[in-house]
Order: structure tokens, then C-alpha cells, then sequence
């Protein structure tokens, strides 16, 4: 019984230090992409691929310092909440593997829940830092969130639901949805076309409302950096962090490249498909990559938004996009 514990100890220890090493790689590759890919589309020839990492290395080699009117306690504690809510996030959105140990029977209520701690963890941040610019970073940032939750809500619920209306059990557990994608759609009407059964194709409405709000959480714009806009209140939220503090911060950011995408392609771009391993973790790999490049290149192109856009975008685009396709497939069937 003891040897069992412990064998399953070592697998959970494995297992998780495997998808925090790919999820690193990943994001590492990622921003390094984003960075160079913004720098070329601006005539730039940017950074080399070991610049995002020796930055953040920077960071810890610096002194840690502390404001003096600050709330010592939440302020050094902030930065540990995003860390590891995103360290969660990682472990719990499988990389295209369908029957991914990390997973449950509740994930996307639980990744709901994490990803609203991440930005809370900045908006902590923000607030207990003494600083003004801190403090309006924080308010535009509780703004965003208040704005973006009500859509992302439905738009990573809506496959779940479409399950269940569909006659399949309940579930809101990812390797449900990715199995159900797992498969090719033929037209009674023409045979010889056949189309993956993502539900991109089903709810392309509500996939584009989730992408808008994921670009969002991902603080690209033309929202997502209304909270840190450097030429109106520096670094916002962060203004007053350095040294170690904003190493963990950026640390814990950097991973939004391989969890966002990740969220995206599993709900709706069929996480791996039916490939076998390791096929299926390239092929999601290759999809995030994919929606890095696009989301880059829409926050290269567009400026940013001013804070009462944002109300107007989600509260008004995003969520009539995503009640639209719940209408739809609650009246229709999808």
C-alpha cells in the first residue's frame, strides 16, 4: 500500500514537472516569436531568442525592495497568487492529449475560476502598492475584468452545453470536449467533403467572442494593455514592482501564451485530434503557435482603446456574439 503511494506520488511529480517543462518551452518560444515578429512588422530587427529569459534572470539579480507606505504583506504575496494560479492553469489545460491526468470532471469551471485570481492578482498588486498610477492600473483592470468575464464564461461553457443538447452526458471536463472534436464532419450533400468536427465551425460566433476575451487576458491590444498603457500611467498595476517581485510577475506572464492558446485550441480547434501521442501534442503545439502569430499581429496593427470601449466591445459585440450561438443551440439544437 506504502509503495503504491509512493509510485503515485513519483508519477504526479513526473508528470507535472513534464508539463511545466513544455509549457516553459513553449511559452518561451512564443514571446520570443511575438517579440520578433512585432519588432519585424514595425521595420525592427529584434530581440535575439534568449532575450525574454535573460530578462527575467535580470530581474532576480536585482535588489528586492519594498515601498514604504505599501501593505508589505499582500505586496510581496501578489506576485506568488499569479504564479501559481498560472502554474495551475498549465497542470489542469491538457496539451491536445485526450485523457490528460491533469483533468476532471469540472475543469472549465475551475480554469474559470484560476484565471480570474491571475487578474485579481494583479489588481492586488496594483492597489497595495501606495502608488496612484498603481491604483488607476488596478481600477482599469477591474473594469477589463468585470467586462470580459460574462462572455468568457459562455463562449467556454457553450461546447459543454452543446454536448448535453446533443444527448452526450453532461461534462465540463476538456477531454470530453476534445473527444467529442475528435472525428470528421461528411455532407450528406457532397461526401468527398469532410471537415473536423470543431466546434469553430459549429459556434464560430462564440469562438470569435472567445478569442477577443482570451487576446484580452493575454494583455494584448487593442485592450488588453489599457491597464499598464505606458505613455498615460507607466506600468500601471506594476509601477511600483522591480527586482525579484517583477521577476515572479513576468515570470508568471510569460506563461500566458501556452495557457490562453492552449484554452482556445482545446475548446474549440480540436486540442490534438485523434493523433496518437506524441502526434497530438505537436499538432496542438503548431495551433497555438498559430494563434500566437494572429493575436501578435492584431496587437501590432491596432492602437489601443480607450477604457469606455471596452464596455461597449464585451459588454455589447462579445456578448451578443456568444448569446447569439446559445439562442441558436438552445432553439435549434447548433
Amino acid at each position: 500500500m506504502q509503495l503504491d503511494l509512493l509510485f503515485a506520488a513519483l508519477y504526479t511529480i513526473v508528470f507535472y514537472l513534464a508539463a511545466f517543462g513544455l509549457a516553459f518551452l513553449f511559452s518561451w518560444l512564443s514571446y520570443w516569436i511575438f517579440r520578433k515578429l512585432q519588432a519585424r512588422l514595425q521595420a525592427r530587427r529584434g530581440p535575439p531568442i534568449y532575450q525574454p529569459i535573460a530578462d527575467i534572470i535580470k530581474l532576480f539579480g536585482k535588489e528586492r525592495f519594498v515601498p514604504k507606505l505599501a501593505n508589505k504583506t499582500l505586496y510581496v504575496l501578489a506576485p506568488f497568487i499569479a504564479l501559481t494560479t498560472i502554474l495551475l492553469l498549465v497542470y489542469i489545460i491538457p496539451p491536445g492529449y485526450i485523457g490528460w491526468p491533469g483533468g476532471n470532471s469540472w475543469d472549465l469551471i475551475v480554469i474559470l475560476s484560476l484565471s480570474l485570481m491571475f487578474t485579481f492578482a494583479f489588481v492586488i498588486a496594483g492597489w497595495v502598492s501606495a502608488s496612484p498610477w498603481g491604483k488607476i492600473g488596478a481600477s482599469r483592470e477591474v473594469s477589463i475584468m468585470l467586462s470580459v468575464e460574462l462572455p468568457l464564461a459562455i463562449t467556454m461553457l457553450l461546447p459543454a452545453l452543446a454536448l448535453d443538447r446533443w444527448g452526450s452526458t453532461l461534462s465540463l471536463s476538456i477531454n470530453e470536449v476534445m473527444a467529442a472534436q475528435a472525428s470528421f464532419h461528411i455532407f450528406p450533400w457532397f461526401p468527398l467533403l469532410a471537415l473536423p468536427n470543431w466546434f469553430i465551425f459549429y459556434f464560430p460566433l462564440a469562438a470569435t467572442s472567445l478569442f477577443i476575451c482570451l487576446l484580452t487576458k493575454a494583455w494584448m491590444r487593442p485592450f488588453g494593455d489599457i491597464p499598464e498603457a505606458e505613455a498615460e500611467i507607466f506600468e500601471g498595476p506594476l509601477t511600483e514592482y522591480g527586482g525579484p517581485l517583477l521577476g515572479v510577475f513576468e515570470f508568471a506572464r510569460l506563461f500566458r501564451f501556452y495557457v490562453f492558446t492552449g484554452l482556445f485550441v482545446n475548446l474549440y480547434l480540436g486540442g490534438g485530434d485523434w493523433l496518437p501521442f506524441p502526434l497530438n501534442i505537436i499538432v496542438f503545439l503548431l495551433k497555438c503557435l498559430l494563434i500566437v502569430i494572429v493575436m501578435t499581429i492584431i496587437h501590432t496593427a491596432s492602437a489601443r482603446y480607450r477604457i469606455d470601449h471596452v464596455f461597449k466591445w464585451f459588454l455589447v459585440v462579445c456578448l451578443g456574439l456568444a448569446l447569439f450561438d446559445l439562442l441558436r443551440l438552445m432553439i435549434l439544437g447548433g
